[in-house]
């Protein structure tokens, strides 16, 4: 075998080496990005779970939403706004999924078979109605408001006035 034949030869290896290092590198991102979508769940399960068991752990909590929410009682200062920071806790964990099936992180359609119905729910009642007209001036991006399934079709033209 000649020179030139074993120039040749080392030309296609090293070229089969390229396309196999690039074959590897995007598997290598493939998987990074898999783990990085998993990180986003659990990132996103996380911030739920601070919600969940604030109500599952504390009768306290559960009795002011419960009260609270339907306007069946007075509340004092604290109190009014031990609701209104859960509901903005509550409404900033929903964005976090909406926000996410926006980017495709998650599948699309979550928002709306998951957070979407849950807020939608809390926005129904007298205090969270009254908190979300106010809320959504100042803490939500009008993206948000404007193509998220937060309230049902008659809530949402209400709540937009």
């Amino acid at each position: 075998m000649s020179l030139e034949q074993l120039s040749y030869l080392a030309q296609i290896a090293g070229s089969i080496g390229v396309i196999l290092s690039l074959v590897f590198v995007g598997l290598q991102i493939r998987q990074n990005t898999a783990a990085l979508r998993r990180n986003e769940h659990n990132s996103t399960m996380a911030q739920w779970t601070v919600v969940r068991m604030a109500i599952a752990g504390n009768r306290d909590v559960v009795e002011l939403m419960t009260a609270g929410l339907r306007g069946e009682s007075a509340m004092d200062a604290a109190d009014q706004l031990r609701l209104e920071q859960f509901l903005a806790e509550h409404a900033w964990a929903a964005f976090h999924i909406w926000d996410r099936t926006q980017r495709g992180v998650f599948p699309k359609g979550t928002f709306e078979l998951t957070a979407g119905p849950l807020l939608s729910g809390l926005l129904r009642t007298t205090r969270g109605g009254a908190w979300w007209r106010s809320a959504k001036k100042a803490g939500f991006i009008p993206e948000f408001l404007r193509t998220s399934t937060l309230c049902s079709p008659r809530l949402k033209a209400k709540h937009q006035a």
